[in-house]
């Protein structure tokens, strides 16, 4: 039988039948073809988490507006009627008896947060002349005020010569100011400025960015990879500079919920601004309910609807809740039978129920408010607020989501507002170029690499706290 020669001294003898031979036994010639077959490498890039970013929310029920400062500044209007605290004395007693009063908590509202302005020194809306009532319902007048250095107020009890019946306790009291009496041919009385609440935030600068030589721009992968920005391609450098860009947004969306001002006695060394986020905006100035390690009840829900309604609280709120929250809220309107129930509006979502449930809400209605619930991804990544140990699976944000307008212009007033720098059409909102001589067309410098670099200056604004609820549960 012939023989074949392969050069290089190799030869190969074939034979008649699949046998065992000296000569086709592996050689170098088939390791060599191993190694020289293509791989079956399937183009498809598996997502294995699914979309990572975690951006949206304050895109979705967020308006936008520039500012020129680095600090933006608003002023909301306080409640026209007042409460005052003051002292009671430790034994009752007839006719005129005086009442300190207490500076603490006057002149704001319980759930404000922020000072309020008032007309002239005093820090008290008390005038002579004004009726009180007592949280049992007696009704003082007040005979004359000493605005000295502590404030005082002489007090009659307009049903009787003791100033005060049975039932109280020594200690500070809230009385609440129900209108005024005077005698006839007398003077008016003196004016009271409207008080308003201030708030104010900065803008903080944040920033990302992505490199790549020139020779990692032009290696080839087995797969497909997607850049919303560049395009589909089979290079590597394309996925690096989207999750780059991903990461980017999700950073300036953790800012913005997660963010705190820098404290005044943070180290030198701490650079640039903090913003104020969405969630110590609710925390320090809104409404919010402590759950405890407890599953939420209707109960709780009752004691919310009552405090929303109490401090004029949205009729429609947008519920972002932690996986865990999420959980407990469907467990317990599935046990009621309570979802979409009669009376659930739609109204953020132009009346149409199909709106809602394609965003991935689920509406329910309580005592004349509606909650639009969704599970927050970003309180329960693995990574972020949902890491072991964290206890934001359990948080949750109700947001408002029903239409303020302003009386005069009939302009929408936002709930919240990402706040950026921008000035004579240079705008900070979104940054973004490249730089560098590999891959670009036109070259900006004469290194073999390619930057893509990201640049923002914003910052969360947050309108009427009272209309605001954040759940805790641990």
């Amino acid at each position: 039988m012939a023989s074949v020669n392969l050069g290089g001294g190799m030869v190969l003898n074939p034979t008649g039948v699949k046998m065992a031979t000296q000569e086709n036994y592996v050689s170098a010639l088939t390791t060599q073809a191993l190694a020289m077959h293509k791989r079956e490498v399937d183009e498809n890039f598996v997502k294995r988490y699914g979309n990572q970013g975690i951006t949206g929310l304050l895109e979705l029920v967020g308006a936008k507006k520039e500012c020129t400062q680095t600090n933006f500044q608003h002023y909301e209007e306080a409640f026209i009627h007042n409460t005052v605290t003051v002292t009671f004395p430790s034994a009752s007693g007839a006719g005129s008896i005086t009442l300190t009063h207490v500076a603490t908590g006057d002149n704001t509202d319980a759930l404000a947060g922020n000072d309020e302005i008032i007309d002239g020194n005093t820090d008290h809306p008390v005038r002579v002349g004004d009726l009180l009532m007592t949280s049992q319902g007696d009704i003082l007048y007040v005979d004359t005020v000493n605005d000295g250095g502590t404030p005082t107020f002489a007090i009659h009890n307009t049903q009787g010569t003791t100033w005060l019946g049975t039932g109280y306790t020594s200690g500070n009291h809230t009385l609440t100011i129900i209108g005024n009496t005077h005698a006839e041919n007398s003077g008016q009385p003196g004016s009271i400025m409207p008080r308003v609440h201030t708030y104010e935030n900065n803008v903080m600068i944040i920033k990302e960015s992505f490199e790549v030589s020139g020779t990692e721009a032009t290696n080839v992968i087995y797969f497909k990879v997607d850049n919303e920005k560049m395009g589909s391609g089979y290079l590597w450098y394309l996925k690096g500079e989207a999750d780059t860009y991903k990461r980017f947004l999700d950073y300036c969306e953790l800012q913005l919920i997660l963010g705190k001002k820098h404290g005044s006695d943070a180290s030198a060394d701490v650079a640039g601004r903090g913003t104020e986020g969405l969630l110590e905006f609710i925390e320090s100035k809104g409404q919010s309910m402590d759950l405890g390690s407890t599953a939420i009840t209707m109960a709780d829900f009752d004691a919310v609807v009552k405090s929303l309604d109490k401090y004029r609280g949205a009729k429609e709120m947008a519920l972002y809740a932690g996986i865990d929250l999420s959980l407990d809220i469907d467990d317990l309107l599935a046990a009621q039978g309570s979802y979409a129930a009669g009376g659930a509006n739609y109204g953020t979502f132009s009346n149409k129920k199909d709106m809602a449930l394609n965003l991935g809400f689920n509406s329910f209605s309580r005592g004349g408010y509606t909650f639009h619930k969704k599970t927050y991804d970003l309180f329960n990544h693995p990574k972020l607020m949902g890491a072991t140990g964290f206890n934001y699976p359990g948080y949750g944000i109700c947001i408002p989501m029903d239409s303020q307008r302003d009386a005069k212009s009939g302009g929408k007033i936002p709930s919240l507002r990402i706040r950026y720098k921008a000035a004579n059409g240079y705008s900070r909102e979104m940054e973004h170029w490249l730089t560098g001589s590999a891959v670009l067309k036109n070259k900006t410098n004469d290194e073999d690499n390619l930057k893509s670099h990201y640049r923002t200056e914003r910052g969360f604004e947050g309108f009427a706290p009272n209309r605001f609820m954040l759940f805790k549960k641990s």
